[in-house]
């Protein structure tokens, strides 16, 4: 899950996957007027460019928006979402493909179709990615420019939190005033929806069963499927969970603090890092506390500046300095090892290890933001508490103010959609087998939260790894090989031995 500036999926995601794209322009749904159209599905031209040589099938699935409208949402408005179908190396792949998505809620998911070099699953089955409703290449795309642009102009303002975090609900409710306008209906956005889209794709493409493989909030959406369409899935991989009974703006803070401390504590117990960084833990806060009185700046290229263009320079305060520490985290692997050397690079006045989160900040990355409110403002903030949201800084020292989704809870009231029913605050129960893999050093969705979701799925199997971060089948050639063994036999714990050869971050040590 992304919070503030929404870096741990957009930079994590996808700056692993290496072609980025322009979000299409946002349209509203189209009126249909024969009952019988839809769902179905149509072969197209792909919505983005895919790799030469590469073996595809392209399409849109078309399906009502209006899912609670009587008679399934049929004589309403009908959105199309692009699916692209990667084949299989095999000449005889199997019958059952795995359905990828990406997270976010927000994320473009066609970006997977540069993935195929770290999809050892393809040299069975078939791949299918799905562009979930609302997000980047959909129609509509509930996408905002307006939130897009206050949140870079704040950040090039040097405005302070309190007046960044205005603007950019002000930019909200002007992108729902414009996309309602449209005749979009913003409640239909939402996981429960996402979820009878997916086994409409996969009755439209007439598979008996697949497997599903979800990411962060994807691996939410599939909880949602397995409660609600079980009968079509034979597998489940979930990675980076966030289960639904998880309230995750009430306890991200503490996520956070949590994770941090996992750093601190090893560096303390291993000689080499302990000798080079003593006292991490307490130069890091004395870092935050230094940056919130008197800002680091950064100067760093304007977004698709032509060479010898004049840079901008950017104020980085100390909540700035915990975002880029826990995105380092959720990194994982190297961003983990030098993470010691950088903060003591920062406590002697370099901030060059922050231009790259600096440059982040000026770059909207084709986020679909509607989309990400209108499913968080249904499933998620109804079922919290503002007063634990806004009492978790204040429990841990050296996070005093910080905030998780800081704009988020007004940014619902001006959102202005109904809640969604309350078993999606619930635990899902399930036999189906269900492969979990989450990292060590996940700052967002901790291994915690994954074994939490375990604990009602009664044919799970987990595993942590060791210095993994948030996604870790981005990262992590032994998850990749994990999660193929166990679609290749979802009946038994993946057979890889790497699992357990597994061992904890060494960090680098820089003069």
């Amino acid at each position: 899950m992304n919070h503030h500036h929404d870096t741990p999926l957009l930079r994590l995601c996808f700056s692993l996957i290496l072609f980025c794209s322009a979000a299409t322009a946002t349209s509203p749904p189209v009126p249909i007027v024969d009952e019988n159209i839809v769902p179905r599905f149509d072969a197209a031209a792909c919505a983005v460019p895919v790799p030469e040589g590469e073996r595809v099938r392209c399409g849109y699935l078309s399906v009502p928006e209006d899912r609670a409208r009587k008679g399934g949402g049929k004589g309403g408005a009908v959105i199309k979402l692009p699916v692209i179908i990667l084949k299989s190396d095999s000449p005889q792949p199997a019958p059952d493909p795995v359905l990828r998505t990406l997270g976010g809620p927000g994320a473009s998911s066609l970006r997977l179709i540069r993935g195929r070099r770290a999809s050892p699953w393809l040299r069975e089955r078939d791949v299918i990615i799905f562009e979930q409703r609302g997000t980047a290449y959909a129609q509509p795309a509930l996408t905002c420019p307006e939130v897009d642009a206050a949140r870079s102009d704040s950040a090039r303002r040097h405005l302070d939190e309190r007046a960044s975090l205005a603007r950019e609900v002000s930019a909200a409710s002007a992108c729902r005033a414009r996309l309602a306008g449209q005749g979009i209906n913003l409640a239909a956005y939402d996981s429960a929806a996402s979820a009878a889209d997916i086994e409409d794709l996969r009755r439209a493409l007439g598979y008996r069963q697949w497997n599903l493989y979800g990411v962060s909030y994807s691996a939410r959406l599939m909880l949602n499927v397995m409660r609600d369409y079980p009968q079509g899935v034979r597998s489940v991989v979930l990675e980076s969970t966030l289960p639904p009974q998880v309230n995750y703006d009430e306890a991200g803070v503490d996520v956070a603090a949590a994770t941090f401390d996992i750093m601190f504590q090893q560096c303390a117990e291993e000689p080499e890092c302990a000798a080079a960084y003593p006292n991490l833990k307490e130069r890091f806060y004395e870092i935050v506390r230094r940056a919130n009185a008197r800002p680091f700046e950064v100067t760093v290229k304007q977004p698709n500046a032509q060479p010898g263009a004049v840079g901008v320079t950017m104020q980085l305060r100390g909540n700035d300095v915990i975002e880029w520490a826990m995105d380092e985290l959720a990194s994982g692997g190297e961003s983990i090892q030098k993470l010691p050397a950088e903060i003591f690079r920062l406590a002697r006045g370099d901030a060059g290890a922050l231009a790259a989160y600096a440059e982040s900040k000026l770059s909207p990355g084709g986020y679909a933001w509607g989309m990400r409110y209108s499913v968080w403002c249904r499933e998620e903030m109804p079922f919290q508490s503002r007063q634990k949201i806004k009492a978790q800084s204040r429990r841990r020292d050296g996070l005093n103010g910080f905030k998780i989704q800081g704009a988020l809870p007004s940014i619902c009231d001006a959102w202005r959609v109904p809640p969604a029913a309350r078993v999606e605050n619930e635990p899902v129960t399930s036999d189906i087998p269900t492969l979990i893999l989450a990292g060590e050093y996940d700052s967002y969705t901790p291994p915690a939260w994954a074994r939490l979701a375990a604990r009602t799925l009664k044919r799970s199997y987990f595993y942590e790894l060791p210095g993994g971060g948030h996604g870790v089948g981005f990262g992590s050639r032994c998850a990749r090989e994990a999660v193929a063994a166990f679609l290749n036999d979802p009946t038994r714990a993946p057979q890889v031995d790497c699992l357990a050869s597994m061992t904890r971050v060494k960090f680098l040590i820089k003069n």
